[in-house]
């Protein structure tokens, strides 16, 4: 029996030592290991994985998070709203798919006050948060940073493609749903979303989600710290949805 994490490209995923480690203390013989799949090879996979007995589970991760969705049969309200999954469990040939990722961040900013939020980055990771977190708090307010060309016809949401001065004024809750500042490429690795200039823009009293855990301390980081703004990195996101995963999957051992 394996279980696995796919993505492309993978480095070093924290999933693999937190499922080793679960499989240890259960006493379940099952392995885990990262499944590096390029997107031409990505449809073959998943249907090899589907029909092979063996496979029981995997987290999913970029860039696979929507295309996912639609090879699976959801079993949650966090998927089903966003259309994104990052747990799909193998069923008899059939996947069940789950979005833990939304669960983790939403009990992660849960006591945050939150009427104003800004969403950074429109990707897997950051529409599924959006969308679960607009149906949640129905009399917040959102903006969306993002360079592709989105339409949400809500009264309640702006669409911009850049971080504006007058935006950040009124902003409570930033989460960073991009990659930037993550160990994925070297050439994020030391950006952030934010400009040194525009936290001055910032309210004092808002807060910075950033949902990159790898390194712990990004850029992004280090400038909420000079400028003395409360940050939260992505580390206790990661493991609770890790752990609601693994919850997910134990029933299948027993």
């Amino acid at each position: 029996m394996y279980c696995g994490i796919i993505g492309y490209p993978l480095k070093k995923p924290r999933s693999v030592k937190l499922w080793k480690n679960f499989f240890k203390k259960k006493k379940i013989k099952c392995k885990m290991f990262p499944i590096e799949v390029s997107p031409k090879n990505f449809e073959k996979k998943i249907n090899y994985l589907k029909k092979d007995k063996d496979f029981k589970a995997a987290a999913i991760t970029m860039p696979y998070k929507e295309v996912v969705f639609k090879k699976v049969v959801s079993k949650d309200k966090f998927s089903d709203k966003c259309k994104s999954v990052n747990l799909i469990v193998n069923n008899d040939s059939k996947l069940n798919g789950y979005n833990t990722d939304v669960y983790g961040a939403i009990e992660v900013i849960k006591k945050i006050y939150k009427k104003n939020i800004l969403i950074y980055g429109y990707g897997g990771t950051g529409k599924a948060i959006f969308k679960n977190l607009l149906y949640k708090y129905k009399s917040s307010n959102f903006v969306i940073i993002s360079k592709k060309k989105i339409k949400i016809n809500k009264k309640n949401v702006l669409i911009q493609n850049k971080v504006r001065e007058k935006i950040l004024k009124n902003i409570n809750l930033f989460i960073n749903c991009s990659p930037r500042g993550s160990n994925l490429k070297k050439t994020i690795l030391k950006s952030s979303p934010l400009k040194d200039n525009e936290f001055k823009f910032l309210n004092k009293s808002s807060t910075i989600f950033d949902i990159v855990y790898s390194p712990k301390k990004t850029k992004l980081y280090f400038q909420s710290k000079k400028n003395k703004i409360n940050y939260i990195n992505g580390l206790k996101m990661n493991t609770l949805q890790a752990n609601k995963s693994l919850k997910i999957i134990s029933k299948i051992f027993k």
